[in-house]
């Protein structure tokens, strides 16, 4: 596929696809309440239909499934069933690992799998901690998927979290949902909360307080939930407008929940014009993002900032690239188990385009210039990787050519189509 620079300024107002985080736990979450969920803006993507082929395999009805608006019909949690065959969540991280914890009270057999890339990311995450509260979970030698859960009775207690991941987070609390007494989760750094928001808004009793989220068992009830814009998705466009000289882009309907607007704060202090309306504070905070090109200058990310901005750091290098001084990302590991390893194919990719970027064990760190070049690169089936190319194309003074584009509907299908409608505008 080969992508040219653009050559006008982008000047326009974007509502981004409904995010990929929350459609997730719409659609999972809707097993535990009887009664019909509706959701509205969701993401119609690869990652999600995963999700909802596994809902569906376990006794959930899709009642309507139109462009904007979904009906999943559950049994309530009680009365749904053993599946009758091995789900396969394809490449989809969050659909296996929040399933490990939403399947650990259903009594019976649930064998969990997924594509090539999948099966290398690491799953002892998540069976560490389903363990200790007595969840029979086991997987491949290294804690690898296949994942293999023998459902039923299984203990509350107290998890202290050895990794930063909101999804090993929800995991545990969606056990805590069938457990038989509270389940308490204990993290060192905080984590995006769309878990917590949602179970409070289906009625779950769950309390948050000083690193500590703790959940009670219960009963749950369906609700209407209308999916902001994902912040991540558009971080692509923002990148784009930031870089892009004469460049003012809003971005409407879209998540401002504080643990997802981490990249647009960094951008901000990197020098391109960021302004943050809140529209809708519950029970998602939504509302609008505006980001206006400026002069850039780099900057230093620890670990701490990481988790707030972990799916937007190959972007992060990509403004390195462009910004005067060094960009330098440290305490970044996690971004090594992810589709690809973001690490390295940030830098190799960066690298064929003339960047003098160098690779560390915990990420990057990378040296402004002028401009990019040109050549031949590869998102390695990594659809944020494949993203980030399509802004470097957009915005280098030389065509790309970008090798294993079609990765990039896991997320977002309808990017090619937003890059030329935008770049049109």
């Amino acid at each position: 596929m080969k992508l040219f620079p653009w050559t006008r300024p982008l000047v326009a107002r974007f509502r981004p696809p409904g995010d990929k985080s929350i459609t997730h736990r719409a659609v999972l979450f809707s097993t535990l309440a009887e009664g019909d969920s509706e959701i509205y803006h969701p993401l119609d993507s690869l990652d999600i239909a995963a999700s909802l082929r596994l809902v569906q395999t376990i006794g959930v009805e899709i009642i309507q499934q139109h462009t904007d608006a979904w009906v999943l019909r559950s049994p309530g949690y009680h009365q749904l069933h053993e599946p009758d065959d091995v789900i396969n969540c394809d490449n989809s991280g969050t659909t296996i690992r929040l399933a490990s914890g939403l399947l650990a009270g259903l009594p019976g057999l649930t064998v969990l799998t997924g594509d090539n890339s999948l099966r290398r990311r690491p799953m002892a995450r998540v069976i560490e901690p389903l363990t200790r509260l007595g969840v029979d979970i086991r997987g491949r030698t290294g804690g690898l998927a296949p994942l293999v859960i023998k459902g039923g009775a299984h203990r509350g207690g107290v998890i202290a979290l050895s990794v930063a991941s909101a999804q090993v987070k929800s995991a545990v609390l969606l056990a805590g949902m069938t457990a038989s007494q509270p389940v308490t989760v204990q993290e060192k750094t905080p984590t995006r909360d769309h878990t917590e928001r949602f179970l409070h808004a289906m009625g779950a009793k769950i309390y948050a307080d000083a690193g500590k989220v703790t959940v009670e068992p219960g009963r749950l009830q369906p609700i209407a939930v209308t999916v902001p814009g994902d912040p991540s998705s558009a971080a692509f466009w923002a990148t784009l407008a930031a870089l892009l000289p004469g460049s003012s882009l809003v971005i409407e309907k879209v998540s401002v929940n504080p643990g997802r607007v981490g990249f647009y704060q960094v951008l901000q202090k990197m020098g391109a014009g960021v302004e943050f309306r809140v529209q809708q504070p519950d029970p998602d905070p939504m509302g609008e993002i505006v980001v206006a090109s400026g002069p850039l200058r780099g900057i230093s990310i620890g670990p701490e900032l990481v988790p707030s901005l972990i799916d937007e750091l190959p972007l992060i290098g990509l403004l390195g690239s462009l910004a005067q001084g060094k960009t330098e990302v440290r305490g970044a590991e996690e971004l090594r188990f992810k589709e690809s390893d973001r690490i390295h194919t940030t830098v190799v990719n960066l690298q064929t385009l003339g960047v003098e970027i160098k690779e560390l064990p915990d990420g990057f760190e990378v040296w402004g210039q002028d401009h990019l070049g040109g050549g031949v690169v590869d998102a390695f089936g990594d659809h944020r990787i494949g993203m980030m190319l399509a802004i470097a194309a957009a915005v280098s003074r030389e065509p790309l050519e970008l090798l294993g584009g079609d990765a990039i509907a896991i997320s977002y299908p309808k990017f090619f189509s937003d890059y030329q409608r935008l770049g049109s505008v």
